[in-house]
């Protein structure tokens, strides 16, 4: 028998999804005109994806950590398990601009975890609490392990959600590397969602940027795979040209949303986080496309440090290299549209913030508390200074060898 997904977009019926397991087929057919993509606007005509889901589901499929969980939790359940089967159990789960229905019954999820206690928890056990919680609402890719959970506000009494994400020994104090890294993010004058960093050092904490406050509402949220109609298994397949010409035709603040690329380029390239690849990079709008804007800065990390041969994610000038100044402000004044003289204030700019990033992982170290760190902050500054130095010299940084991150 045919399982059939139904497709809401703000709460109204869009269409049905369907698997032809013979042919390998994902079909989408539209019932009513209501577009649930950018990159799937309403028509009669099927859309079909060979081997895989259609990118704007696939874009919240789980991977790595999560996606071994998952799967061994469920093949008990289920005795077997296609994308299609694992979307079609997670997707009734699935909260944003696009909600799903299927034949299966859920539980409603019940949660009572406060935010400011999960910040101040010493429980070296609580990520593991949260998963056990959270495991099947966790519609989230990257192979780190994280979680997507609800959590309420002590103040407001509000309930909100947060992605949380903890790591293991091969990536020691990762956590405090993404907390200084958008921390710098954010000095550079980038828009970043609420963040926070739990007081054991063992949890980084970012807020959902896709729920409007105002209209207690949904926003569309698209990342660049789905807007370049790939999958998440070629998120490294593209260039940042590419992502800047995708803002150019999408974005309704076209000429600032590509400064803030600019500047997110330019930070990437400074703070040497290997993987800014296509999924990292999205487009929020609302459902009647009146605005449509360049997502905020997220999943931004130093990877050199454990890396050592890392190199750019996605190609420039096509080439995967650590670029210089001069490089990268030609890419600005090419393809974000800014004059020499912005892209000369903008990469000042950035600089600085690196510079003050620096001090503040100097400041960090330099605290018994936080012994721990001294090894990976000390990187951490080598690589930043680095940066820092290149951009005085202007000489390109190649790196031969890359990585499957």
């Amino acid at each position: 028998m045919k399982q059939t997904i139904q497709v809401f977009a703000h709460n109204h019926f869009s269409g049905n999804l369907t698997f032809n397991k013979l042919e390998n087929e994902y079909l989408f057919n539209y019932v009513n005109d209501n577009f649930i993509s950018l990159s799937m606007p309403y028509r009669e005509k099927t859309y079909v994806s060979q081997f895989g889901l259609h990118p704007v589901f696939d874009m919240n499929m789980p991977e790595g950590y999560l996606y071994e969980l998952l799967k061994k939790y469920l093949l008990k359940e289920l005795k077997e398990l296609d994308d299609f089967t694992l979307f079609a159990y997670l997707s009734p789960q699935i909260e944003g601009m696009l909600t799903y229905k299927t034949e299966q019954k859920h539980q409603q999820l019940q949660s009572n975890f406060i935010l400011e206690d999960i910040i101040s928890s010493e429980d070296d056990d609580i990520f593991s609490i949260l998963i056990k919680t959270f495991l099947k609402k966790s519609f989230i890719s990257g192979v780190q392990p994280k979680v997507l959970a609800t959590l309420r506000e002590k103040v407001t009494l509000n309930d909100r959600e947060f992605i949380i994400k903890t790591f293991g020994n091969e990536y020691p104090c990762l956590a405090e590397n993404e907390f200084f890294c958008m921390k710098a993010i954010a000095h550079a004058g980038i828009p970043v969602p609420s963040f926070y960093l739990s007081h054991n050092k063992k949890l980084f904490i970012i807020e959902r940027f896709d729920y409007d406050k105002s209209s207690n509402t949904f926003l569309g949220f698209e990342d660049m795979c789905v807007l370049s109609k790939q999958k998440k298994e070629q998120k490294y397949k593209g260039s940042y040209e590419k992502i800047a010409q995708i803002i150019h035709k999408v974005s309704t603040s076209r000429l600032e949303d590509l400064e803030i690329f600019f500047k997110m380029i330019v930070m990437n390239y400074l703070l040497k986080n290997g993987d800014a690849h296509l999924k990292n990079f999205g487009i929020i709008y609302t459902h009647d496309l009146s605005t449509r804007r360049l997502a905020p800065a997220y999943d931004v990390i130093n990877t050199l440090i454990y890396l050592k041969t890392d190199k750019p994610a996605l190609s420039l000038f096509s080439k995967n290299v650590w670029m210089n100044q001069e490089k990268l402000e030609k890419f600005g004044i090419t393809y974000c549209f800014l004059s020499q003289k912005e892209t000369k204030q903008i990469y000042q700019k950035c600089v600085q913030a690196v510079n003050k990033i620096v001090i503040s992982i100097e400041n960090y170290i330099d605290k018994k508390e936080n012994d721990h760190f001294i090894n990976t902050g000390e990187a951490m500054i080598h690589y930043l200074k680095s940066s820092l130095i290149q951009t005085e010299t202007l000489k390109e940084v190649p790196y031969t060898q890359g990585h499957q991150k």
